[in-house]
C-alpha cells in the first residue's frame, strides 16, 4: 500500500491511497469465491459455476463491494501511518477497479488542530472568599420556613395584600395566546412581587369568582428578550383565597427537621451557616475555574472544526428541546424561537469544543492520564453524594459509552487542577500571592 498526503489548509487533509494489482486481484478471487458458494444458477451445480458467467451477471456488485472493502480495509491503516485525527466521516471519491491496475482512493478530511500551547502556566485569577453573613443565613431559614408553611383558607371574599390569591390566568399578544403563558391554581402570593409588575396590583380587590381582563407592558430587563417592553394582556379568574402559615422559628421548628440533624435552633444556624459556605466555595470554584479556561483561550488561539461544532451544537440544541418539553414548551412555537436557540447554541458549542480541544492538548503535553483509582474514586463520591448503592453506580457507567464520558469528566477536571496549581490565584485585597496557594509571598 502507498499512500500520501496533501495539507490542504489549517483543518483538512486530502489522503491518497493506491493499493497494488496483486492486492485487488486476492480481493475479487476471495469475493468470487464465496460468491459461487452461495448462489444457485439454472445448469450449474452450487459452488462450481464458472468465475466468467459469475462476472458476466454479478461483476458490477463484486467490483463495488470489493472496492468498498479494500477502502475499509486500508483507510484506518493509512490514518495511523501519517497520524491523522479526521473529526468527521471523509469525503471519498474512489477509483474504478480495472485489470492490471493499482485501485487508487482519495479521502477528503477535517482535522483536529495542530495546537500549538504558547502559554498554560502563571494565569492571574482571583478567588473570592466565601463569607457568610446574618443576612444570608436568616433568608435561607425563612426559606425553609416557607417550604413547611401551610396554606389555609381565609373567610373573606376580597383580595388584600399578604393573601396568597388562587388563580387561573392565559396570557395573550395581539390577541393570540402564548405558547405557555396559561396556568391554572397558580398560587400568587400578593405583595411578595415576583411576578411581573402591575399584576398584584390588578388581582389586589378582586373578588372569589371574579374574572378580569387587563393590559401590561412587560418590563424592558428581567423577562425574555423577546417579550421585553412588549404589550400583552391577561385574563384572571380568583378562584379562592388562602394565607399561609409559617411556622416559628425556634427549637422546636429545627427539631421537626429531622433530615437536617439539628437538636436546637443554635445548631440548625450553625448548619445552615456550613451549608450555604460550602455552596458559595463550590461556585468560586467554577467561577475561578471559567475564568481560568477563557485565559487559557486566549493565550493558546486556534481554529475549531466546523464538524465538531455541529456535532456540539446538535447535543446542546436537543438539551435546551428537552428542558422546553419540560415546561410544555416547544421550540419552534416559543418565544425563544429556532433561529435564536440555534444561534445561541452554536456560540456556546463553538466555545465548548475549544476548551474541550485545549484540555486534551494540555493533557497530552503534561501526561496527564486518568487512572482506574481516579475513577474508582470519582464513582464512590457520586454513590455518596446521592445516596445510592457504590455498586449500582458502578453498574450504571460500565456501559461503553457512559465510561468514556465518565473519563472525559475526570480528565477535564485533573488538567483544571494541574493549571491551578500553576496560576497565581489572589484573593480580593491580597498585596500578593504565590502559585496554588494564594498565599502572600
Amino acid at each position: 500500500m502507498k499512500s500520501d498526503v496533501r495539507v490542504d489548509d489549517t483543518l483538512h487533509r486530502t489522503l491518497t491511497v493506491e493499493l497494488e494489482w496483486r492486492t485487488v486481484a486476492d480481493e475479487l478471487a476471495a469475493a468470487y469465491r464465496e460468491l459461487a458458494g452461495k448462489v444457485n444458477l439454472k445448469g450449474f451445480r452450487k459452488g462450481k459455476i464458472p468465475r466468467g458467467v459469475l462476472r458476466q451477471r454479478f461483476g458490477a456488485q463484486v467490483r463495488k463491494d470489493v472496492s468498498e472493502r479494500l477502502v475499509q480495509d486500508s483507510y484506518e491503516a493509512a490514518l495511523i501511518q501519517h497520524r491523522l485525527r479526521p473529526v468527521a466521516r471523509p469525503e471519498l471519491e474512489i477509483g474504478a477497479i480495472e485489470q492490471g491496475q493499482p485501485f487508487v482512493y482519495t479521502a477528503r478530511l477535517e482535522v483536529r488542530p495542530e495546537i500549538e500551547l504558547k502559554k498554560i502556566r502563571g494565569f492571574a485569577l482571583e478567588r473570592g472568599e466565601a463569607a457568610v453573613d446574618e443576612g444570608m443565613i436568616a433568608a435561607e431559614l425563612d426559606r425553609m420556613r416557607e417550604a413547611r408553611s401551610l396554606l389555609v383558607p381565609v373567610e373573606r371574599e376580597e383580595a388584600r395584600r399578604g393573601d396568597t390569591a388562587i388563580i387561573d390566568y392565559r396570557t395573550s399578544r395581539d390577541g393570540e395566546p402564548i405558547e405557555g403563558g396559561a396556568h391554572s391554581d397558580y398560587e400568587l402570593d400578593l405583595g411578595a412581587g415576583k411576578v411581573v409588575p402591575g399584576f398584584e396590583d390588578e388581582v389586589l380587590g378582586m373578588r372569589v369568582g371574579e374574572k378580569r381582563s387587563f393590559e401590561l407592558r412587560m418590563p424592558e430587563q428581567g423577562v425574555s428578550p423577546a417579550l421585553a417592553g412588549v404589550q400583552l394582556g391577561f385574563e384572571v379568574e380568583l378562584k379562592a383565597l388562602k394565607q399561609r402559615e409559617i411556622p416559628e422559628l425556634n427549637d422546636e421548628f429545627a427539631r421537626e427537621l429531622s433530615e437536617e440533624g439539628a437538636e436546637d435552633l443554635d445548631s440548625l444556624r450553625a448548619l445552615v451557616q456550613r451549608r450555604l459556605a460550602a455552596r458559595i466555595e463550590q461556585e468560586l470554584d467554577r467561577k475561578l475555574e471559567r475564568d481560568l479556561v477563557d485565559q487559557l483561550a486566549e493565550a493558546n488561539p486556534f481554529p475549531v472544526p466546523p464538524a465538531l461544532v455541529k456535532r456540539q451544537q446538535a447535543r446542546v440544541i436537543q438539551e435546551i428541546e428537552q428542558l422546553l418539553r419540560m415546561q410544555g414548551l416547544d421550540v419552534d412555537r416559543s418565544h425563544f424561537g429556532r433561529a435564536r436557540v440555534q444561534k445561541s447554541a452554536a456560540e456556546r458549542a463553538e466555545h465548548e469544543v475549544r476548551i474541550s480541544l485545549l484540555l486534551e492538548a494540555v493533557a497530552e503535553q503534561e501526561k496527564i492520564e486518568v487512572r482506574e483509582e481516579d475513577v474508582s474514586a470519582h464513582l464512590e463520591r457520586l454513590a455518596a453524594s446521592s445516596g445510592q448503592n457504590p455498586a449500582r453506580i458502578k453498574a450504571l457507567y460500565a456501559e461503553p459509552e457512559r465510561e468514556r464520558a465518565l473519563k472525559a469528566e475526570i480528565m477535564q477536571q485533573k488538567v483544571l487542577d494541574y493549571l491551578k496549581k500553576s496560576s497565581n490565584i489572589s484573593q480580593p485585597g491580597d498585596a500578593g500571592s504565590s502559585p496554588a496557594t494564594g498565599e502572600g509571598a
